[in-house]
């Protein structure tokens, strides 16, 4: 070999020996990078996986306080068709009380409210069964004086008691009304306190 074709195979291994050191820098900078994504793959991976996590078990605690709130507000419903039935067989027990015991009634109710001279004022279906002597009786009994009106009032039972200075309605319903709206708590008390 001569001093060219030395040089010349000097050069050719060289540039071979940087070439396989640019190769393997390369492969090894490949590398490298390959490594970082796969690392920042997973760690996406696995921060997804803790976000789909984390929303799934807020989605389950929504769902279930949603259904919680509709387990409540069905028990309150039925709750509240327990209070409703209950008034509602008061109602039909005092509508259906004997003619003496619902004239006994009434008359306690006149004696309790009533001023003398007030006009009773009885519903549409109790002109037969409140008298002219049962008033007379309930007037002698309680000392003041009554008289029949000759209006009626439309409720299903009770009377209107109408004086000079108020009226004082002792329908049933009214009653009912207000019986229901002192006694509610109780009842809320005694039906929910098994909560």
């Amino acid at each position: 070999m001569d001093g060219k074709e030395a040089i010349v195979s000097d050069i050719v291994e060289k540039a071979n020996q940087t070439a396989e050191n640019i190769t393997a820098e390369a492969r090894t900078r490949r590398d490298e990078t390959m490594d970082k994504l796969k690392a920042e793959l997973a760690r996406k991976r696995e921060q997804a996986l803790t976000n789909a996590r984390k929303d799934a078990d807020d989605i389950v605690a929504r769902r279930r306080t949603l259904s919680n709130l509709e387990a409540r507000k069905t028990e309150l419903a039925a709750k509240q068709r327990v209070i409703d039935a209950a008034f509602d067989e008061a109602a039909k027990k005092m509508l259906n009380m004997t003619d003496h015991i619902y004239r006994e009634f009434i008359a306690n109710l006149m004696e309790k409210f009533g001023e003398d001279g007030d006009k009773v004022i009885v519903a549409e279906r109790d002109v037969k069964r409140l008298h002219p002597e049962w008033l007379d009786s309930v007037c002698k009994e309680t000392g003041k004086n009554f008289t029949f009106s000759d209006e009626t009032h439309a409720g299903k039972g009770g009377i209107i008691l109408s004086g000079v200075k108020c009226d004082k309605n002792l329908t049933f319903e009214t009653m009912l009304d207000a019986a229901r709206e002192t006694s509610l708590s109780g009842v809320v008390m005694r039906i929910f306190k098994n909560r």
